[in-house]
């Protein structure tokens, strides 16, 4: 939340996911957008902001907009319309998705700024001086005690010194990248690819309480200890 103009920013909704996966032979229950839509509504009464900002891949489908992305947009389009204005940033899933936004008047834009924060989706471009918010990467961090248990959630990177923030992906059923094991996360991002994410800092939440991590490489170090 940009409490300045009091903007929300989500990103990776990846609506309409399950039948991209069914056309891969997965089939799993369309309820993602319904649950999604839940969530965003509670939000959105709950912290009213003057704005929704949608960082990227609001739609799955790379190559053409499927019939059920179609009507999931719609339907959340029209939802998040009644309570909010909305803006949508382009993803690298978003190829087709002006098409429907062109039927609600919104535009599908390449980045913003707002309060002086810039908000890109991360699949290609470069970071420039300044606050940046992005998606993409779908963080996760993985813990793993010394009995073999683990414990696998989504959460927020920040990098202080670089004033960058990556969201977690609103959606439910694209997995999060475990960015502390699976060390090629670093690059996802083509703009943090020549830097990698060792100094960026997970934040989870156990409810509603935050919990900030050591850095990456940190955790990396204390993983490899193990």
């Amino acid at each position: 939340m940009l409490t300045d103009e009091g903007i929300l920013v989500v990103a990776d909704l990846h609506l309409g996911c399950e039948a991209a996966l069914e056309y891969e032979g997965i089939s799993i229950p369309r309820v993602q957008t319904g649950k999604i839509e839940r969530y965003l509504t509670e939000l959105i009464d709950e912290v009213r902001p003057s704005r929704l900002v949608v960082a990227g891949d609001l739609k799955h489908n790379f190559s053409r907009n499927l019939t059920q992305e179609w009507q999931d947009v719609d339907r959340f389009v029209k939802m998040v319309s009644d309570r909010v204005i909305l803006e949508v940033v382009k993803g690298n899933h978003d190829n087709y998705l002006g098409v429907i936004l062109r039927e609600h008047g919104i535009p599908l834009v390449k980045e913003l700024t707002c309060s002086g924060v810039r908000i890109m989706h991360g699949h290609q471009g470069s970071l420039s001086d300044g606050m940046t918010i992005m998606g993409h990467i779908h963080p996760s961090i993985r813990l793993e005690d010394r009995t073999g248990a683990s414990l696998k959630n989504q959460c927020f990177l920040f990098d202080p010194e670089g004033e960058t923030l990556v969201l977690p992906a609103l959606s439910i059923v694209s997995p999060g990248t475990d960015v502390v094991g699976q060390v090629w996360s670093d690059g996802i991002s083509p703009p943090l690819a020549g830097r990698g994410l060792s100094s960026f800092e997970p934040i989870a939440f156990s409810k509603a309480k935050p919990l900030r991590f050591p850095s990456i490489a940190e955790l990396r170090c204390l993983q490899r200890e193990m």
